[in-house]
């Protein structure tokens, strides 16, 4: 009962911050779904559609590679489902119970034997995801750096990102290391450490992919082609608004930051979260209110929940997980 408590409070913050931010957006401006019906004509919808599941799959594609690389015989029939039912739960179960750990739930249930290896491939391809995205708004801010130090604000959060770039380069070097994983300090800490038999386990499972340097190469360019495609689409949505005064380098950063924000476990799927920090990047850009961040990641996320239905037929279909013992681990 207290496990089930402490979920469904959670539950209840999360989907409060999410109506609150939204209510608060509406309230500013910022968010006119008046615009968002204008530029949803039929052949928007299909293209908007057709796109996000084209990154679904992508992103599905990137995970089955990593799979791979740990041993699993899987095939895209098998992990395209499970995809889909971790973004139904995005949206379905806003609690401690993130899609990654329901889909999670179901690829370990088929694998018993690999519990770590597939636990570390959902872990690294969630990574990979934000290391790429950090990393292509730190090449996007290099490119820009003259508009960036005439900003304070802006170039605060280069630093910040700049910051994010080492930290994910370090943790890599961490991961990948030969000569790391022999030194006496890490093998200390795996002893000493609470929980340092599964750290270890983890470490070994994460160094494996040091001999498959052609899956993680492989990965991080599908990171990159479906971040590029989710940037196609808000320049698509700002064209539209005709929001000139962005230019199409500038989007490669504002979006990825964005996405970084909806990443966090703050609200379902990052709703009211990515519309906030969405509005806040695109105002700091233009020095001017503007409606095309959050129009657009709200398109995003009424496209992701439409692709997620097809999640909720492929859960109806298996069977239901132990929610406590998932929600348990996850918190």
């Amino acid at each position: 009962m207290p496990a089930r408590m402490k979920q469904a409070a959670i539950t209840l913050v999360k989907l409060t911050l999410a109506v609150g931010l939204t209510v608060w957006m509406v309230r500013k401006g910022a968010i006119d779904f008046s615009v968002l019906r204008e530029l949803s004509t039929p052949g928007s919808v299909a293209i908007g559609l057709g796109l996000v599941f084209a990154l679904i799959f992508i992103n599905n594609y990137r995970w089955l590679i990593l799979l791979r690389a740990q041993g699993f015989a899987t095939t895209v029939a098998r992990t395209l489902p499970l995809s889909l039912i971790g973004i139904f739960f995005n949206y379905a179960m806003p609690g401690g119970v993130g899609g990654d750990v329901v889909k999670g739930y179901y690829l370990l249930r088929e694998h018993k034997n690999q519990k770590v290896a597939g636990a570390v491939s959902i872990l690294l391809d969630r990574i990979i995801g934000l290391s790429m995205m950090i990393t292509t708004a730190a090449v996007a801010l290099a490119l820009n750096m003259d508009q960036v130090l005439k900003n304070a604000q802006l170039a605060t959060l280069a630093t910040v990102v700049f910051a994010f770039f080492i930290a994910f380069g370090v943790f890599f070097a961490v991961a990948l290391s030969s000569w790391i994983g022999r030194t006496r300090l890490l093998q200390w800490i795996f002893a000493a450490a609470p929980g340092g038999r599964t750290l270890k386990q983890i470490y070994i499972s994460l160094h494996s992919y040091r001999h498959r340097p052609g899956a993680l190469l492989v990965s991080f360019l599908f990171s990159l082609l479906s971040q590029t495609m989710i940037i196609v689409l808000f320049y698509l949505v700002g064209q539209a608004m005709e929001l000139e005064s962005v230019s199409l380098s500038l989007y490669f950063f504002l979006v990825p930051v964005g996405l970084v924000t909806t990443s966090l476990p703050l609200s379902p799927a990052g709703i009211g979260v990515g519309q906030a920090a969405f509005y806040f990047l695109f105002n700091l850009i233009t020095g001017q209110p503007t409606q095309v961040g959050p129009t657009a990641i709200t398109a995003l996320q009424i496209a992701q929940f439409f692709w997620g239905l097809f999640g909720a037929y492929f859960y109806l279909r298996r069977g239901k997980p132990k929610i406590e013992t998932v929600a348990s681990e996850a918190v």
